[in-house]
């Protein structure tokens, strides 16, 4: 996987020629490598022989269908995929991202907010397959399940450490309060009305408040900052 300071190598995968080459001349604009097909055979294609960090799929596409390219590609690659679409209904969204999608955004999209998009699922990846994550003076040890600020040990129940981990993994995107529940649901945590802030303030307590940031109606984030991983 690159680092999403490099060069990233994409494929788009769309039958609309304007907003694939739209798409494509943008991503070249920005220093990456970018593949393109106008089908679904084809694409998978590439999919399957080039060495990715990201996809972008159209769902509506000719000769084999984006739902049914997304499911093939799962059986053999975990590459980010971004579906870009007009659907617009939560069915269409949740059976992309029940299939492996990794973001759904509808049409129309303004480039800028796919290329975000691109640098947040490639961050997210490469977030989801390391051992720890440093975030300032604070360092997280996922396969230790330790937290450790100033190399002091800061102790934290299963609980805070779910959230925190939830939060940390997603750095510098805002987590709605309901994946947070969900997260933490896991650890079969008894159920509590107001449980997410329960938890963030404890985090705060123990990690400093400036570590987690609230965005009124919205969520959770950890932003990321110079030198705050």
């Amino acid at each position: 996987m690159a680092s999403i300071q490099t060069s990233l190598r994409v494929l788009v995968i769309e039958d609309e020629t304007a907003s694939r080459l739209a798409i494509v001349r943008a991503l070249r604009e920005s220093q990456h490598t970018a593949f393109e097909a106008a089908d679904g055979v084809a694409g998978l294609e590439i999919a399957k022989t080039e060495p990715l960090d990201a996809v972008v799929l159209d769902l509506m596409l000719p000769r084999m269908d984006g739902i049914r390219l997304l499911t093939e590609l799962r059986r053999t690659s975990r590459v980010p995929v971004i579906v870009v679409s007009a659907r617009r209904t939560e069915d269409d969204r949740v059976e992309a991202l029940d299939l492996g999608a990794d973001d759904y955004l509808t049409k129309p999209f303004t480039v800028r907010e796919l290329l975000a998009r691109l640098r947040a699922v490639v961050r997210r990846t490469e977030a989801d397959t390391a051992s720890a994550i440093t975030l300032g003076d604070i360092v997280i040890d996922f396969s230790a399940k330790t937290v450790c600020r100033n190399a002091t040990r800061i102790p934290l129940t299963a609980t805070e450490f779910e959230m925190l981990t939830a939060l940390a993994r997603h750095r510098g995107e805002v987590v709605p309060r309901d994946v947070l529940e969900r997260a933490i649901r896991q650890d079969g945590s008894a159920h509590v009305s107001n449980v997410v802030d329960v938890i963030i303030l404890r985090l705060r307590r123990k990690l400093g408040r400036e570590l987690i940031a609230t965005r009124r109606g919205q969520g959770f984030i950890i932003e990321l900052q110079d030198g705050r991983g």
